[in-house]
């Protein structure tokens, strides 16, 4: 049994990006929080996602730097994988004790521990109590792994242990191809890793057009990379210090080693909910509505641990932040926002992919035939061309005539993420695409693309052939 109760006006189990948010945000607006916390600060959305962006950012310029075109002749010198280890882990380091710092400028108070509800309304954790009115579940959610799948975290591996290697190796199979597969095998393709891609669909991210498909599998083959399309895997198991992937078909696939890149749960079977009449869902999820509330009033759900009933509750670290920030304007009964149809997002992969809104193939089931489309290449762009990365485009998506608003983009290339942000405002505040027209956009910048995609639309520019 637990000591004495401590009280507070928010209790929050998880300090991921969504937590930390609620925490943050809370506490700026008067409110008691107490945090508790059984893992490392930021979760996921730190120890994953800030160093696999770490490694994405070295291994880019090593690839750029191998380029032939550039008008020097690189040395090419072996990857370090210990010194890009102990960069990460500084850097991890660094950003956890400014996060620290921002909890501790407004006394949120921290528990370490593995939080668990006794009851609907006191969390037990590090051996106290914890009563409040109003609880907010931000666990996070950790790698799916199947029966078959002996995960040791070193030769076969998932995301968590990935971007903590710290040695050498030759060959790599990635099982699943879905935006962590198709990061991780940019990246250790670009640290001359010999790679193997297995997607189970008949096409890279298939819930994009099937021209962006196209585009980064032509890329991912040029590079190098082995990609394997209806590639079902039976098994994953060491054999003398090596990898075996088994597939469906009965052919195997001898690698150093493997990353299983196949999904997510939801961490929310230790919480012991059922003392509080919360019934997770599939995969460990917990329902929400769109403020954020369990079938529990009181007791919140953000981040991967919490579903909302909408196709774009997409597990992103700025969503996250997003619904962390949303449930506490709601138990301050303060206005409160989450429009999900412009949020933007990146893959990191080589070539970059980033989109704001709808596809192109989802505008026309929604607004019809007359949806307007225009693609400007990357070898168009001034830029560009100064920076020798002529592959890619921005595609710009449009309603149908006598509809200006902007429904979508995508662009696909070097700093792809550049374009995104002014799409996805004028996307968000329902800004006609007309806009871009005359505006001045700076000479020479990746934003170009955007402003001249409109002008093929307008008839003011010649279309890519």
């Amino acid at each position: 049994m637990g000591v004495a109760g401590q009280h507070c006006d928010l209790a929050i189990v998880g300090a991921g990006p969504a937590g930390m948010a609620a925490a943050l945000y809370a506490a700026s607006q008067g409110m008691a929080v107490t945090l508790v916390n059984g893992g490392g600060l930021l979760g996921y959305g730190l120890h994953g996602a800030y160093k696999s962006k770490g490694m994405y950012e070295l291994a880019k310029d090593r690839m750029v730097a191998l380029k032939m075109g550039r008008g020097y002749d690189p040395s090419g010198p072996d990857v370090r994988f210990d010194e890009i280890h102990d960069q990460l882990s500084t850097g991890t380091a660094t950003l956890t004790e400014i996060n620290l710092g921002y909890l501790k400028q407004l006394e949120v108070r921290v528990v370490n521990g593995t939080g668990r509800f006794v009851d609907a309304h006191t969390l037990e954790a590090n051996g106290e109590r914890i009563r409040a009115p109003h609880f907010l579940i931000a666990t996070g959610s950790r790698p799916r792994v199947l029966p078959g799948m002996a995960v040791d975290g070193k030769l076969i591996m998932t995301s968590d242990h990935v971007v903590d290697v710290d040695e050498s190796f030759r060959s790599l199979t990635v099982v699943g191809a879905g935006v962590i597969g198709c990061e991780f095998a940019s990246i250790f393709t670009a640290f001359g890793v010999h790679v193997t891609l297995l997607d189970t669909a008949d096409r890279l991210l298939s819930h994009e057009d099937p021209d962006i498909s196209a585009f980064i599998t032509t890329v991912f083959t040029r590079n190098g990379i082995d990609v394997r399309f209806g590639a079902r895997t039976r098994s994953v198991s060491t054999v003398g210090g090596r990898v075996r992937t088994t597939l469906e078909d009965g052919s195997t696939i001898i690698s150093d080693r493997a990353l299983v890149a196949i999904g997510r749960v939801a961490c929310s079977d230790t919480l012991n909910l059922s003392t509080t009449g919360i019934e997770p869902g599939r995969a460990g999820v917990i329902h929400v509505n769109d403020n954020m509330q369990t079938s529990v009033p009181h007791i919140y759900a953000v981040g991967d641990v919490g579903e909302r009933k909408t196709p774009l509750d997409l597990a992103l670290v700025h969503i996250a932040e997003a619904e962390g920030r949303l449930a506490v304007k709601h138990m301050l009964r303060q206005p409160r926002t989450l429009r999900s149809s412009h949020i933007p997002f990146i893959v990191f992969s080589m070539p970059m992919l980033a989109g704001a809104g709808l596809t192109e193939t989802l505008a026309q089931e929604q607004y019809g035939d007359g949806v307007r489309v225009a693609k400007f290449l990357n070898a168009r762009n001034h830029r560009y061309h100064a920076m020798r990365a002529f592959d890619g485009y921005v595609k710009l998506i449009v309603g149908p005539p006598g509809d200006d608003r902007i429904l979508g983009v995508r662009a696909v290339g070097a700093q792809a993420d550049s374009v995104i942000g002014e799409a996805a405002v004028m996307i968000d505040n329902e800004i006609p695409y007309t806009y871009l027209l005359d505006s001045i956009h700076a000479h020479p910048s990746l934003t170009e693309s955007l402003q001249n995609a409109a002008r093929i639309i307008a008839g003011r520019l010649v279309p890519t052939l």
